[in-house]
């Protein structure tokens, strides 16, 4: 060492470390990236199944006009012959390849109670059977606002064509004998 030399000139330059990769990520960013599909995956689902289920809240939308109307006008016959025609579109709409739109009368009915999952509440009971006997009645006595609840629970209820429709249980043979 030189006398006239500094000892910081001695020293050696400093070695930079190398610079950081962007791979492989750290555990946190795999979880953060994982999350984020997640997100666009159900955000994805979400916006398909209110696509799909549009159809409902439009037709309860109408069902609730439908009764409004009824009530200020008391006209039982309009509001039988508009909720049929309601439940016909519906179910054109929510089976448009295997709905006949031609079944009539008690057919009718075991259809709208075939493709809906609530046993409690049935087209084939008395409120149902309203929309095939009072609207060929000259001043039908109806209860309006039970077909109006079965009517929306229906349209809020009824399996579509891309659900699986529940299974039926069998008659017993004595309630087979009564049918």
């Amino acid at each position: 060492m030189q006398p006239n030399q500094s000892p910081l000139d001695q020293l050696a330059d400093i070695h930079l470390p190398d610079s950081v990769s962007w791979w492989p990520l750290a555990p946190g960013w795999w979880a953060i990236l994982a999350l984020l599909i997640l997100a666009l995956v159900a955000v994805f689902l979400w916006r398909r199944h209110l696509k799909q289920n549009r159809y409902r809240k439009l037709a309860q939308q109408e069902l609730d006009t439908i009764y409004s109307n009824y009530q200020n006008t008391q006209n039982a016959t309009a509001f039988l012959h508009e909720i049929s025609v309601l439940l016909r579109r519906t179910a054109l709409t929510a089976y448009p390849k295997s709905f006949n739109a031609s079944i009539k009368g008690q057919a009718w009915l075991e259809w709208l109670d075939r493709v809906y999952v609530n046993p409690a509440m049935q087209f084939n009971s008395a409120i149902g059977q309203q929309l095939l006997t009072a609207s060929y009645q000259k001043n039908p006595q109806i209860e309006a606002t039970a077909l109006y609840h079965l009517c929306r629970n229906w349209l809020s209820q009824h399996r579509n064509y891309r659900q699986k429709l529940p299974a039926r249980k069998p008659l017993k043979t004595a309630e087979a004998s009564h049918v």
